[in-house]
């Protein structure tokens, strides 16, 4: 048997066409495709994040104090309503003469529904007399804790909390 010459075969590259791995950008020149970041990359980006937090930090916090007020300003707008439907069937506002720290008391007495578990706020009201009353949200946590929020019979806001 004869044998046959063996066929060698080569592909030369064409022009214009890339070889594997290279980009051309913009004409500009050969980049290289490798994936990854350089340490100097993730440290600048590390620190870029670090500084946009520092700046938003202390708006979140005071946006979620404002919140936490809100609650507690609608909280004392029910304890108003629930005196003035109070005085309107007795003449009186509750308790003469005393004050009332009692979440479930307080609901009970003045037919209101506060949430008795409110971790941010505790609430008393005190009538110091049958046509005046103080309704009054101590802050229990946070940065503001022990300061307060007020609401008398004409609606008028006052205490010692501040954003």
């Amino acid at each position: 048997m004869k044998q046959l010459p063996l066929m060698r075969m080569e592909l030369k590259e064409a022009p214009g066409v890339l070889k594997p791995r290279e980009v051309i950008i913009s004409g500009v020149g050969k980049v290289n495709t490798k994936s990854g970041i350089t340490l100097v990359e993730l440290i600048v980006a590390t620190m870029i994040v670090g500084i946009l937090a520092t700046l938003a930090l202390p708006r979140y916090i005071k946006t979620i104090e404002t919140t936490k007020a809100r609650e507690a300003i609608a909280s004392l707008e029910q304890i108003k309503h629930g005196e003035i439907v109070y005085r309107e069937e007795e003449n009186t506002y509750w308790p003469i003469g005393a004050t009332e720290t009692n979440v479930a008391t307080i609901n009970f007495q003045l037919g209101l529904f506060l949430d008795t578990r409110e971790p941010n706020w505790d609430y008393s009201v005190t009538a110091t007399a049958a046509d005046k009353f103080t309704a009054t949200a101590r802050r229990t946590g946070g940065g503001n804790q022990n300061e307060t929020i007020t609401l008398d019979e004409d609606g008028t806001e006052g205490g010692t909390w501040s954003p």
